[in-house]
């Protein structure tokens, strides 16, 4: 059970209070993607332009992500949600303060840097589950899909300034430079979430043994494990991820156009800026329209049409513009997916225990990220580019669509794994449990997020002798009880008791 916030509270709460800490994210996740960007740069510097370098520091992240995200969730549900998101900035802040110290004093190293991925990747499992799931106690149910709109917005944005900041700052500023800017952003963030009151949700009995620990950090994916649509749902992800994190790694996606162009990456970097548009642009129409009212339907629907037009044309493709339409197309859908799932989950799972499922769906959607960039670059460099070459296995058969030059073997690659992401949505519809999750699985009842549910004030005793008496009868009508919150007054029926 949720716990009401004091009427009398003077700060700010629903979705005034939800566009507070927002805004403070904003400015902080803006900073810190400009503070990676200029990592990779240093990096860069350091070491000569080595993609294996750029490798680990990528692979140290993601690996701390995903062996941290089932363990975050174990605090997410036993902690106030206030406190895991403050964790979140304060454990950037001083990663990032650590930086700079180290970079200030000229000590800075490449293995310091590996070590700050760790340290974001433990960060940001974190910060998923709990934003995800405090916007079930902080906002109204009718506000979901707004709310979720706006927090792809989060992870959306950073993506399209912060290498356009970099690019302006890291020549001027250096590193350090860029590094106490993101420094002070913090500012913003922790303020906001200071200021904005927050419902508490009840601590549960927690056993801190090891034993207790593990079981409870599992507790997500064995709830996913008993529930067949959402299992299925999952395995949507799951199967979907395989091929689009093909087909999307940097070792795909890079060495494609690079093969394709002579060496101008430069033109991916404009592609993947110009997919962070498209999906900020989705995920502003979602924070204003709103109106997904199925999600299941929404989230396989937009899979395939993701695939289907998305990443064929990225395979297709073999100039810049039509890079730029593939990536725009594909990455409109992202937001619309991500939202539809938080708001599945948001309105089928219990408040009290959403940051391990939450937790536990990120995990399971995000495993093949592990390994997908590996299988892009062998079947990339040893399956596909040779089988396109001239008088290649696969020339004749596909040279008239992808081309048979450098880089075609790469575009086949990306191709087929869009037809194959097209199909795992299809597949999602011939299964009943899948298709029919919605109904299959019940609506959660809470109480109003904000406020206290009061019934009518009682007549006093002067009152009741004064009212004239009338005979009962009985009636089948549901009794109307009145509910009380800060957002006004409504009624909703209560069904009268037997006994």
């Amino acid at each position: 059970m949720l716990t009401p916030t004091p009427k009398n509270s003077l700060r700010p709460t629903g979705m005034r209070g939800l566009f507070i800490i927002w805004l403070g994210q904003m400015v902080a996740g803006i900073a810190t993607s400009t503070a990676l960007f200029a990592q990779i740069h240093w990096i860069s510097e350091e070491t000569a332009a080595s993609g294996t370098a750029l490798g680990y520091w990528e692979s140290f992240y993601f690996a701390a992500y995903l062996l941290f995200v089932l363990f975050a969730l174990f605090f997410i549900d036993h902690y106030p949600r206030k406190a895991m998101m403050l964790l979140y900035d304060f454990l950037l802040l001083s990663a990032t303060a650590i930086l700079l110290v180290l970079e200030t004093s000229g000590s800075l190293r490449t293995w310091h840097i590996y070590l700050n991925a760790v340290i974001q990747g433990v960060g940001y499992a974190f910060r998923l589950p709990t934003y995800s799931s405090v916007i079930t106690i902080l906002v109204p149910r009718r506000e979901y899909v707004r709310a979720n709109g706006m927090l792809s917005l989060l992870y959306d944005t950073p993506e399209i300034f912060g290498p356009l900041l970099v690019g302006l700052l890291y020549a001027e500023l250096g590193l350090s430079g860029i590094l106490a800017i993101n420094l002070i952003s913090f500012v913003f963030s922790i303020g906001a979430l200071l200021f904005v009151q927050i419902p508490a949700t009840p601590a549960d009995t927690m056993d801190l043994s090891l034993e207790g620990f593990f079981k409870e950090a599992v507790h997500g994916i064995r709830y996913i494990l008993k529930r067949p649509g959402l299992l299925g749902i999952q395995m949507i992800f799951f199967l979907g991820n395989i091929f689009s994190g093909i087909a999307l790694s940097y070792t795909a996606f890079y060495t494609m156009v690079a093969l394709r162009t002579d060496g101008n990456i430069a033109l991916a970097d404009s592609v993947q800026s110009a997919g962070a548009w498209a999906a900020v642009v989705a995920g502003l129409a979602i924070s204003v329209v709103g109106g997904i009212r199925r999600p299941i339907h929404t989230i396989l629907l937009a899979w395939i049409l993701s695939s289907l037009f998305g990443l064929t044309l990225l395979g297709i493709g073999q100039i810049f513009i039509i890079w730029v339409v593939a990536k725009v197309i594909d990455s409109f859908f992202n937001p619309v997916v991500d939202v539809a799932m938080n708001k599945f989950i948001q309105s089928k799972v219990h408040p009290d225990i959403q940051g391990r499922i939450f937790a536990a769906s990120d995990f399971i959607a995000q495993v093949p990220f592990l390994f997908t960039p590996l299988l892009a670059g062998y079947f990339g460099d040893k399956v596909f580019e040779p089988a396109m070459r001239a008088g290649g296995t696969l020339a004749n058969t596909f040279g008239g669509l992808v081309g048979t030059g450098h880089g075609s073997g790469y575009g086949l690659m990306i191709f087929l794994c869009g037809i194959g992401g097209a199909l795992v949505g299809l597949w999602g519809y011939l299964v009943p449990s899948i298709r029919d999750a919605e109904k299959i699985m019940p609506d959660i009842e809470l109480p109003p997020p904000v406020g206290l549910i009061r019934r009518e004030k009682p007549l006093s005793s002067s009152e009741k002798k004064s009212e004239p008496m009338k005979k009962p009868r009985a009636s089948k009508k549901p009794v109307r009880e009145t509910v009380r919150n800060s957002r006004g007054v409504s009624t909703r029926n209560r069904k009268k008791s037997k006994k």
